[in-house]
């Protein structure tokens, strides 16, 4: 299948280019018409007044179509090229290309095909991190709680009966089995579920609030937070999971920072299709130009807790990318150090 390719190949000079290969093709076939010329020039005996000029003549036409063609050869070769360079620049130097896809034929689909080989691979490479990102923080969360749940019993300060503060660690101890399964298997796929990230149903907003806060009560109790719920309290058609994983992710840090004692409140605002959850706090804040801070991977905010609980400095990055995907978004205000933190959670629900 490939004999006229293995036979240049095997040629020293044409060995490692394979333009040099098209182009040394190109070179003998425009130079058939000369040898022929010659050839019949040199059969026919024809006076050397007669003969020269017709050689000299076709000789210099032939290399001036030659370059010509030689030229134009080498630029046809550049999506070739470029397809080349665009892989070993992605291999070498993880450099993602741009490289043109809206032309139609072979050199073309080449390089679409490339770009978006390439594409899919970044992609999946960024799943597989975000994966690890969401692994390494939500599962921290159930250990902390169930840690709070056994440093109540262990002390034996708790006003909570024995069997509720039970009843409080079996459920953080089920909450992280389930996450661990689901990240499992994400990993498994090696790919997000997307579909299970957006996808729709019909839920009273006060039994997405209280799922949410049943899963981080022994963080609550731990340090004797107290916790107002107002607002919407109808039903309304949302991404569950996804809110109620940015929800979770929001409330964790609310008690992080917050002081013993202190008091978090959840205010539900529905405004037409816009459904707003507003976390706010009477912790650490942080001061107010810096709030676009708190979103960016490794944030320099990144800090411990007020019982000194450590921080991954990831968890507004994926709350920001998980409300980016559902087509909502999140935003964080304070009125400074000490002076508290408000976090409003915005999904604009379809008609």
């Amino acid at each position: 299948m490939m004999r006229t390719y293995t036979f240049l190949s095997r040629v020293p000079v044409l060995q490692n280019r394979f333009t040099l290969k098209i182009l040394a093709v190109a070179f003998v076939g425009i130079h058939i018409p000369l040898f022929a010329i010659i050839g019949y020039l040199l059969i026919t005996h024809l006076p050397p007044e007669t003969a020269t000029p017709i050689a000299i003549l076709t000789l210099l036409f032939t290399l001036i179509a030659t370059g010509i063609t030689l030229l134009i050869l080498t630029k046809l070769l550049k999506p070739v090229m470029l397809a080349k360079r665009a892989l070993n620049d992605y291999i070498l130097y993880n450099k993602e290309p741009k490289l043109p896809i809206h032309f139609k034929d072979e050199a073309g689909v080449l390089m679409a095909d490339v770009q978006k080989s390439i594409e899919e691979l970044r992609r999946s490479e960024e799943e597989r991190t975000n994966i690890l990102q969401i692994l390494s923080h939500d599962l921290q969360s159930p250990v902390r709680t169930a840690l709070g749940v056994t440093g109540l019993m262990k002390e034996g300060k708790s006003q909570i009966d024995d069997h509720e503060l039970v009843s409080m660690l079996e459920e953080s101890l089920k909450n992280q089995l389930n996450q661990l399964r689901y990240y499992l298997n994400l990993i498994k796929e090696q790919k997000l579920e997307l579909d299970r990230d957006i996808k729709k149903s019909t839920i009273g907003i006060p039994e997405l609030i209280k799922e949410t806060t049943d899963e981080l009560k022994g963080a609550f109790r731990e340090k004797n937070i107290k916790l107002k719920v107002s607002g919407y309290q109808q039903c309304a058609n949302i991404p569950k999971h996804s809110l109620q994983r940015v929800l979770h992710n929001v409330l964790d840090n609310a008690i992080k920072f917050s002081h013993n004692g202190g008091t978090i409140e959840i205010k539900i605002e529905k405004r037409d299709r816009l459904l707003d959850i507003i976390v706010e706090d009477s912790g650490k804040g942080f001061p107010p130009d810096e709030a676009s801070q708190i979103f960016k991977y490794n944030s320099p905010l990144q800090r411990n807790g007020t019982a000194n609980e450590a921080s991954s400095g990831v968890g507004m990055f994926l709350c920001q990318n998980l409300m980016k995907r559902i087509g909502g978004e999140i935003k964080a205000e304070s009125e400074g150090i000490d002076k508290g933190s408000k976090f409003t959670i915005s999904y604009l629900m379809e008609d």
